[in-house]
């Protein structure tokens, strides 16, 4: 059975201008050498503020995720096509996102409305 989630990028997060500017000169620099993962949502990622991931079950990881803007309008949502995704590409679990961020357990019916919203 599924399990959904949703969290809110924390505010303490965003980086300073200057750390934001070194950190956008490397990420630049990487992307010439390295393949991008997600080079459809790469320059939307930075307006994500609520992140929907679904997971296989309670203790698996995650397989679909949608990131949406300050609205709550999908602006991202992967694995989709060319991108393989944020969270979906990593080794973090469920009580990885649970420890880390205020999650909020969410419906199936929702995230599905969520990710419909991009085509």
């Amino acid at each position: 059975m599924a399990y959904y989630i949703k969290f809110k990028i924390p505010e303490d997060i965003k980086a300073s201008p200057k750390t934001g500017s070194l950190l956008k000169l490397f990420v630049g620099f990487l992307k010439i050498i390295i393949p991008q993962a997600n080079p459809d949502y790469d320059k939307k990622i930075q307006y994500v503020r609520f992140w929907l991931i679904e997971f296989d079950n309670e203790n698996s990881y995650p397989v679909r995720e949608i990131g949406l803007d300050e609205n709550h309008q999908s602006i991202v949502k992967m694995p989709y096509k060319k991108n393989y995704g944020y969270w979906t590409d990593n080794e973090l679990k469920i009580e990885d996102f649970k420890k880390s961020f205020n999650t909020e357990e969410i419906d199936r019916d929702y995230f599905i409305k969520k990710w419909n919203q991009i085509t």
